[in-house]
């Protein structure tokens, strides 16, 4: 009988999808008996689950797995860079394994079988990134009262500037049975709220027979997620402007436990802009779906994606954008510079923007997003100085309980003894331009 303790680290880059699927694997692993230690500590093996959206990504996935090499003994490469670039990836010294998206469902028995030299396999074992597998993960020991589930897994939206769909294949959904099952597991374990996330969240349930239209299969989940007991709060990972139909809204608004908070893949508010990047929806469309929410839930907050300098964006399609921005409000706006992708459509086109000018054009964008997102903090702490907010606590520490409000605020209340998974009501007492502060 194997007595011997192995350990082993994780080391995860890129989206929520990867940070939860590295979560799953670890409890498998966890289930072996493996201890798993922190990156960078000696080990017997390391696992890095990588990202391949942009260039950079790749050249970041490179360094960690490098940087594996020096405190392991044996190096597991998985994820978007592996499935994309396996070849480069199983060339690097200590490299052991290499599996892609597909092989995550099954990477702790894969890991376990090399730790005690019973793996008989391939080194490099990456497949179609098209199986169901990967999509059936699940967790059920939340790191924190805030777990995220994934529910479904891939893209088909082929836009110009994106790999992911090579990486992550077509949409393939999580049963809603073994959703619903993870949500209790989760409220069981004292988890509080669930965030609904996947490569393109509000294609969920279109992969299943009796094919409804886009978003109802969601709005439909969410609902029965709602009846879990313990489960005090619903979130939804980032979603397209298009799924905002009358249904959908009518259906979130109608869901007690939904944050009224959203976060908008919008990527640009010029019209022009979106058709090159083959987006599914034009300004106004978006205009009109982020009206249609607040006409529903008044209170509701946004944030958004940005890519400013994609090839073509005239300094008159970008100013469309921030106007577009200002306009919508959003609370928080992720902004990126345009970074070519190799494989992909916009790559390959000569008008690329220059590198000063996309960053002359990120600066005024994060200009506009500070001058608005003051602007609301103003204003929702004085609404919000007699009517309290809800906050749950993440965490509590000499006295200063620190934790998000519905709307995705975030909170701190000092000389308060509150504990982690605690929801508090707080009258708000002002901010510093990113953080509130009130008392219970």
């Amino acid at each position: 009988m194997e007595n011997k303790r192995y350990t082993i680290s994780v080391t995860t880059l890129g989206c929520r999808v990867n940070q939860y699927e590295s979560l799953s694997f670890t409890e498998g692993l966890k289930a072996y008996g493996i201890d798993v230690v922190r990156p960078g500590e000696s080990c017997n093996a390391a696992i890095v689950n990588t990202c391949t959206v942009t260039a950079e990504s790749d050249r970041k996935s490179r360094q960690m797995i490098r940087r594996a090499a020096s405190y392991a003994d044996h190096v597991i490469v998985t994820g978007c860079f592996a499935q994309i670039s396996a070849d480069t990836a199983s060339a690097i010294d200590k490299v052991t394994y290499v599996c892609g998206n597909g092989g995550k469902a099954s990477l702790a028995d894969t890991v376990y079988a090399i730790l005690t030299g019973t793996y008989g396999g391939d080194k490099n074992n990456v497949g179609a990134p098209d199986g169901y597998d990967a999509v059936e993960m699940t967790t059920s020991q939340p790191e924190r009262t805030r777990s995220y589930i994934k529910i479904e897994d891939g893209c088909e939206n082929r836009c110009a500037y994106c790999i992911i769909p090579k990486a992550r294949g077509p949409v393939r959904s999580k049963k809603p049975e073994t959703v619903l099952e993870e949500a209790k597991a989760l409220a069981a374990a004292g988890c509080r709220e669930v965030i609904l996330t996947g490569i393109e969240t509000a294609s969920y349930g279109m992969d299943f027979e009796g094919r409804q239209p886009y978003g109802h299969r969601l709005a439909e989940l969410i609902g029965e997620i709602a009846s879990v007991d313990g489960i005090e709060r619903i979130g939804l990972g980032s979603l397209e402007p298009t799924v905002m139909s009358d249904y959908f809204v009518g259906k979130l608004a109608s869901t007690p436990k939904i944050l009224p908070h959203f976060h908008l893949s919008i990527q640009s508010g010029c019209s022009r802009t979106l058709a090159e990047m083959k987006r599914r929806y034009n300004a106004d469309m978006a205009r009109t779906a982020i009206r249609r929410m607040r006409t529903a839930m008044p209170d509701v907050t946004f944030s958004c994606d940005v890519i400013v300098g994609f090839p073509g964006e005239t300094e008159e399609d970008f100013a469309e954008t921030l106007e577009f921005c200002r306009e919508a409000r959003f609370l928080h706006m992720h902004i990126f510079p345009y970074s070519k992708r190799a494989g992909t459509v916009a790559a390959e086109r000569k008008d690329q923007v220059p590198e000063n000018i996309k960053h002359d054009r990120l600066v005024r964008l994060e200009t506009i997003g500070r001058e608005v997102k003051r602007e609301i903090l103003d204003d929702y702490v004085e609404k919000h100085r007699e009517t309290p907010v809800y906050v749950l606590v993440e965490k509590s520490d000499g006295g200063m309980a620190v934790g998000h409000s519905e709307h995705y605020f975030e909170v701190r209340v000092p000389d308060c003894s509150a504990e982690a998974g605690d929801i508090l009501a707080v009258r708000l007492d002002g901010h510093d331009g990113e953080t509130v502060t009130g008392h219970i």
